[in-house]
């Protein structure tokens, strides 16, 4: 599991996080932000063919479980932590304090065709 935590510039005109696409292991191609999901909601459960995602928390607490080989773990981002999310991985995120939200970076444009969203088929394809 590779996790991030961003550089953060602090002074009395503010906070500024840099981020440096050489740090992660992709060159992004898009980018979504998910916010205003209730406390304790699950969003994700799918994983893709194709896309790699780097997911960063800009507010609040989010919890990713990444499942892979059987495997489950679980990750708490903080403001200004991110983590990346290879293909063929399963992953959820639990938004914990219903202000929180979410930068995902993707290594592919949209394609529908590209997830999968049905657990046993996953574990079916990755055996």
């Amino acid at each position: 599991m590779y996790v991030q935590s961003l550089e953060k510039f602090d002074d009395e005109r503010g906070c500024l996080f840099p981020f440096d696409f050489s740090k992660i292991p992709f060159s992004p191609k898009r980018l979504f932000v998910v916010s205003e999901v209730p406390k304790g909601e699950k969003r994700g459960n799918h994983a893709h063919y194709k896309t790699e995602q780097f997911l960063i928390c800009l507010k609040g607490k989010i919890e990713v479980l990444l499942y892979q080989n059987g495997i489950e773990r679980s990750v708490i981002l903080h403001p200004m932590q991110g983590v990346y999310v290879a293909n063929l991985v399963w992953d959820s995120q639990v938004f914990k304090t219903g202000k929180d939200i979410l930068l995902v970076l993707a290594s592919t444009d949209y394609d529908r065709d590209d997830y999968i969203e049905s657990l046993s088929l996953f574990d079916e394809i990755t055996k």
